[in-house]
């Protein structure tokens, strides 16, 4: 059970993170697909093949910077750990934690994007940039959301006493 001291921190961060990831998300829509009145779905410049690393991209971005300076809130004292009887099964190392992130979140995002390909096979610049900026904001939290819930139990034996 967290804190109300805990889930403000779980609260801004997660938040912090879905509007960075969608930012960054909206960002490369105009990098990569600007000019093009239409977006393709598939092929090798839609949406299906640009999905993989955008979710790589947000799921090592938004796990490793919350598992980060999670880590380093707590032993600096700054934010207090949950209490657990158990840690996750994740690793405890940010980087090899965010890999992991990375790798399930570009699988989950080729998964939908897959689907949306197989409805529609273009969609307007603008709905493209909606979905793409839209997937990274929801994606974003998740990840954020998940690896700061893992960081604050996980890290609880940094904390000094």
């Amino acid at each position: 059970m967290l804190t109300p001291a805990q889930r403000r921190y779980v609260t801004i961060e997660t938040l912090v993170g879905a509007i960075i990831n969608g930012l960054f998300s909206v960002l490369f829509v105009f990098l990569i697909f600007s000019g093009q009145a239409h977006v393709s779905t598939a092929g090798e410049q839609g949406l299906l093949l640009d999905s993989l690393p955008q979710g790589f991209a947000i799921g090592f971005m938004g796990a490793f910077f919350p598992s980060f300076l999670t880590r380093k809130r707590i032993q600096a004292g700054n934010i207090q750990a949950a209490p657990t009887d158990s840690s996750s099964p994740l690793p405890v190392m940010p980087v090899l934690r965010a890999l992991l992130f990375a790798v399930i979140a570009a699988i989950l995002s080729v998964v939908i994007f897959t689907v949306l390909s197989l409805l529609v096979s273009s969609l307007s610049f603008t709905v493209a940039a909606i979905i793409k900026t839209l997937w990274g904001v929801l994606l974003g939290g998740i990840v954020s959301y998940i690896a700061l819930l893992c960081a604050l139990r996980d890290y609880a034996e940094n904390q000094e006493a």
